[in-house]
C-alpha cells in the first residue's frame, strides 16, 4: 500500500538509554521483529517475575542470585535487564515475547530469512535452536559458539554450502535451490540477514548481511532496503562507552 514495512534484528531492548520507547515505538509502527538475547532475558527475567519471583522484593532476588538459586546463570539484578522487564506493561510484554527466533519474509522476499545472529549451515530450520539463532558467531568442531576467537565466522561456512547448492539443478516443484544433503532438500531461501555480530561490524557478503555496525559503541545505525539492497547508515552517539564484546 505505499508504506514500508519494518524489519528489526533484535536486541530492542539493553542496548540503548530508551529500551521501553524502543518496544514502544516498534509496536506502534507495526515492526517485525525477531528475538535478540538481549530481549530474551529480559522476556526471562519478566517470566520469572511474574511466576516464581512475584512479590520478592530486589533485595530478596539478589540474594537468590548470591546463593545461585536463581533459574538461570546470567540473571544479575544489577544489569538493566531485571529492571526492563520490571517496568514493561503487559502489552509491551506480550508485544518482545511475540518476536520469534526465524523470520520469513513473505513474497517477494522469499529468498530472504531473517535472524539476530545466524544459522548453523548443516541443519534445516526446524532443527535450529533459539540459543543459536540469537547468539552464534563462529562455528568450532564442536558445534556454534558465541566468541569470535575460536573456529570460523558462520556465515563463512553458510556461503560454502550455497555455493554447492546454487551450482546444482533447481528442484523441479519449486525452482529453489537444492542439494542432494538431505538438509538442503526442497531449500526456499538462501540469503540471511542478521545483526549481533558488533565486534565484527557491519558484514555484506553474497548470501548473508550482517547489519550490527556497533551503534551502540559510537558507530552507525544501518538499514538495509529491499528491494534493491540498499543500506543506508546514520552515526551513533557512544552510549556504552567501551568496545564490542562477544558476549554481548
Amino acid at each position: 500500500q505505499g508504506k514500508d514495512q519494518i524489519v528489526l534484528v533484535g536486541d530492542l531492548v539493553a542496548k540503548g538509554p530508551e529500551s521501553l520507547a524502543v518496544v514502544q515505538k516498534a509496536s506502534s509502527i507495526g515492526a517485525w521483529c525477531v528475538r535478540g538475547n538481549h530481549d530474551d532475558r529480559v522476556i526471562r527475567w519478566r517470566e520469572f517475575l511474574d511466576g516464581p519471583g512475584k512479590g520478592l522484593s530486589t533485595e530478596e532476588i539478589s540474594a537468590l542470585e548470591d546463593s545461585g538459586d536463581l533459574p538461570y546463570p546470567d540473571f544479575k539484578v544489577n544489569k538493566e535487564h531485571y529492571t526492563i522487564a520490571g517496568q514493561l506493561t503487559v502489552d509491551e510484554f506480550a508485544f518482545l515475547k511475540s518476536f520469534p527466533a526465524i523470520m520469513a519474509p513473505p513474497p517477494p522476499y522469499t529468498e530472504w530469512i531473517v535472524v539476530h545472529a545466524g544459522l548453523e549451515s548443516n541443519k534445516p530450520i526446524s532443527n535450529q535452536t533459539t540459543d543459536t539463532c540469537m547468539t552464534i558467531r563462529n562455528v568450532t568442531p564442536t558445534g556454534p559458539s558465541s566468541s569470535t576467537d575460536v573456529g570460523v565466522g558462520w556465515f563463512d561456512i553458510w556461503a560454502a554450502k550455497m555455493a554447492v547448492v546454487e551450482g546444482l539443478p533447481p528442484n523441479p516443484l519449486t525452482s529453489s535451490p537444492t542439494s542432494t544433503e538431505e538438509n538442503f532438500n526442497n531449500i526456499n531461501f538462501n540469503k540471511i540477514i542478521y545483526g549481533h555480530d558488533a565486534s565484527r561490524g557491519l558484514q555484506i557478503h553474497n548470501y548473508t548481511k550482517g547489519l550490527d555496525s556497533r551503534c551502540v559503541y559510537g558507530g552507525n545505525l544501518t538499514a538495509f532496503i529491499l528491494p534493491g539492497e540498499e543500506l543506508v547508515s546514520v552515526g551513533c552517539i557512544d552510549y556504552d562507552g567501551a568496545a564490542p564484546k562477544d558476549g554481548d
